[in-house]
């Protein structure tokens, strides 16, 4: 067991030594693969096993599915991509995956780098899922759009700092923009998946109507359980009636509008601003203030700063994914 982790601890050294300025994927990603090295978990070290993707390995796509876009939507497409592990024929079999939740991976395509964080991942599977936004004229865009089951792509990672301690309860609360919201979903899981977690969470969720609102059946899930509540922010929701289409949005009271919503399902056509955050905070409820948001880096700004202020927050506990 010591020799085995020695090795372990030998073979982090030489992928920290491999680890170069070009493995950066020149974005500006907040977790940037640089300043937070991929490293093994406890998970990892408890199962006895390496992580398979600390260093670039090859994965399968095993499935694909297409997401139309509205027309008024710009990229037109959002993809959800299913990838196994493809081992080669030298590689020992002692190896998991493990991403924990709010980290990501880095896709490598020739001289190509881009960072996608999972949804979905299987520990002794070796598999894990990504929701994709192809984007017009983008690089990456271009080859994800036409790769197909079969093909193998390079990843690596995990990278993030984001950890939960479920030993000490928390309001947690996480603000997600479009298809950012599949990362989040590993978030909300792991509080609720815990009987003895009392965290609480407040999902507050961006799209630009519900037509774009990803992985709603999952939401309504997590609505069953007593420490998880939801919004949905629709500002350009809108129907066929003919005062909405005059209006160019649903009104509060529109029925085509609620209607459309689910058992449970709170949803508002407006956008998410301070105000509107200020009505989450809610003092008498205990434990530590953290925030999580995801999206692009405009709306992780914004969206940070208005939070640290109407929900009183540590900015130290803010975290963007």
């Amino acid at each position: 067991m010591v020799a085995d982790e020695e090795q372990r601890n030998q073979d982090l050294n030489v992928e920290e030594e491999l680890l170069q300025d070009s493995d950066c994927c020149g974005n500006g990603c907040t977790n940037c693969i640089l300043d937070h090295k991929p490293r093994p978990s406890k998970r990892v070290l408890l199962a006895g096993k390496r992580n398979v993707i600390l260093s670039y390995t090859k994965f399968r796509l095993l499935r694909r599915e297409t997401l139309v876009e509205s027309k008024s939507e710009s990229g037109g497409q959002v993809l959800l991509l299913h990838f196994g592990h493809a081992p080669e024929e030298t590689e020992a079999e002692d190896t998991v995956l493990d991403i924990p939740p709010g980290h990501h991976v880095m896709l490598r395509i020739g001289s190509l780098l881009r960072p996608y964080s999972p949804y979905w991942s299987d520990f002794l599977a070796r598999e894990f899922r990504i929701l994709v936004k192809l984007q017009a004229g983008g690089p990456m865009s271009r080859h994800l759009a036409t790769v197909q089951p079969n093909d193998l792509l390079e990843f690596r990672g995990p990278i993030g700092q984001y950890t939960h301690d479920p030993k000490t309860a928390k309001c947690i609360y996480i603000l997600a923009q479009g298809v950012a919201i599949a990362p989040t979903l590993p978030l909300v899981r792991q509080v609720l998946e815990n009987e003895e977690d009392m965290s609480r969470v407040w999902h507050l969720v961006c799209a630009r109507d519900l037509q774009h609102v990803y992985f709603r059946e999952e939401l309504l899930e997590f609505v069953q359980y007593w420490n998880y509540r939801s919004c949905l922010y629709l500002p350009h929701q809108q129907c066929d009636s003919i005062a909405c289409q005059d209006a160019g949005y649903c009104a509060p009271e529109c029925f085509h509008f609620r209607r459309s919503l689910r058992y449970k399902e709170t949803a508002k056509v407006a956008r998410l601003d301070a105000s509107g955050l200020a009505t989450y905070l809610n003092p008498s409820i205990p434990g530590q203030r953290v925030l999580i948001v995801a999206g692009d880096s405009t709306f992780q700004k914004a969206m940070a700063q208005m939070a640290t202020q109407s929900l009183a927050l540590d900015p130290a506990n803010v975290y963007l994914l």
